[in-house]
């Protein structure tokens, strides 16, 4: 979405021998925000005020999205933090307390000291798991409209918004001490070992419509806010997502790895500003959502745009989860876990799809009237 570019081209993906997932991946994607135009580059070129409130950390300065003004939902979901932590945070990149407090003291931040220390006391599994037990449902919206009522808005700004309220965990019966473990473990189990257990399919079945239909409202909550603080008339709005979700499909949970439409068909919903002299036809549901970066692009610099495009990719590499964290859970080896880790194409045309396997060079799965000639489309596109 932040650069137009496919996981191939801007080299943000999983990979075979991952051992921490946030410090492995804030190197890749810092490296690819700093190497490619992206959404953020491209506003603030043109002097728009670039702002981002976002639930989810891999959203934030640490992954190289350096908004001007960065807000992030702490977990749990207590309060947000904005730029000064944020970047005091990243300045003070130790886990242990005593580490950082000698640091702050060292540096005579004294100004910072309680932010970061209760950031750091407040942001652990356990406090986690007690939120979770009484406020299951309320992961970061209500922090974020509070904060979009307080902020002023410039006549030319870009604002990004990521909520979560439709992500893990959805039940307290099921959490413990990490409210996570359970559906990683699940999550990891589909791929491994063909299914999840039948308790957690049936978790998800019950509980997902209820936390889906909370991110709704709190979309919808958003744009009310919105509506009232800014011109929404003379505004580019766009809302999607990121993923879907597995709910006991073929004995899949959670998200990640798979080709498949749970995860890969999400809404995509464009309101382009009402003096934009332009017929837009989306004449199908298979735009791929990396047209993104080219319609901010197009209504920046008032370009014409041609998105009506029947065909859609899609990437795979592997479980996105550190080989420590699947050799805890099961007994493989490197050898077993490695063959997971290959690079895999999903191409979508016309409601027919294809996943090939690059580096196996065969195909996965095909629909019965799919041109087998788009392989080598593939390959020329991903050589």
């Amino acid at each position: 979405m932040f650069t137009g570019l496919y996981p191939y081209f801007h080299g943000v993906h999983e990979y075979y021998g991952i051992t921490n997932i946030v410090e492995d991946f804030s190197k890749l994607s810092k490296m690819a925000m700093s190497k490619f135009d992206n959404l953020i580059s491209l506003a603030r070129d043109e002097n728009y005020e670039t702002i981002g409130i976002s639930a989810n950390s891999f959203i934030s300065p640490s992954f190289g999205f350096n908004f001007d003004l960065n807000y992030l939902v702490a977990f749990p979901p207590l309060s947000i933090i904005d730029n000064e932590i944020l970047a005091s945070l990243h300045k003070y990149n130790s886990s242990h307390k005593a580490k950082l407090l000698i640091s702050l003291l060292k540096d005579r931040e004294f100004s910072k000291l309680k932010s970061l220390i209760l950031y750091k006391l407040f942001n652990n599994s356990l406090r986690e798991y007690f939120y979770y037990k009484s406020k299951i449902l309320h992961k970061g919206c209500n922090l974020i409209l509070k904060k979009l009522y307080k902020i002023k808005f410039t006549d030319r700004f870009f604002l990004f918004i990521n909520i979560m309220e439709a992500h893990e965990p959805y039940s307290n019966e099921i959490i413990g001490k990490d409210p996570h473990e359970k559906y990683i473990y699940n999550f990891l189990r589909s791929i491994f070992l063909g299914s999840a257990e039948n308790y957690m399919i049936e978790h998800y079945r019950q509980h997902y419509e209820v936390h889906a239909m909370n991110a709704i409202n709190c979309v919808l909550n958003i744009i009310s806010i919105l509506w009232k603080k800014i011109n929404i008339n003379n505004s580019l709005i766009i809302i999607t997502s990121d993923h879907g979700n597995h709910i006991g499909e073929k004995g899949r949970v959670n998200h990640g790895f798979y080709l498949s439409d749970e995860l890969l068909k999400v809404p995509l919903y464009i309101r382009y500003p009402k003096d934009t002299n332009r017929d837009l036809k989306l004449k199908s549901n298979m735009n791929s959502l990396v047209v993104i970066y080219s319609l901010i692009k197009s209504i920046i610099y008032s370009e014409n745009l041609d998105i009506n495009n029947n065909l859609a990719i899609s990437e795979s590499y592997g479980p996105q989860h550190s080989l420590r964290a699947i050799k805890a859970y099961f007994n493989l080896t490197d050898v077993d876990i490695k063959k997971y880790y290959t690079h895999r194409i999903r191409l979508s045309y016309n409601g027919n799809y294809l996943i090939y396997d690059l580096g196996k060079d065969e195909i996965i799965e095909t629909s019965q009237e799919f041109n087998r000639a788009y392989i080598q489309k593939i390959k020329e596109l991903f050589s």
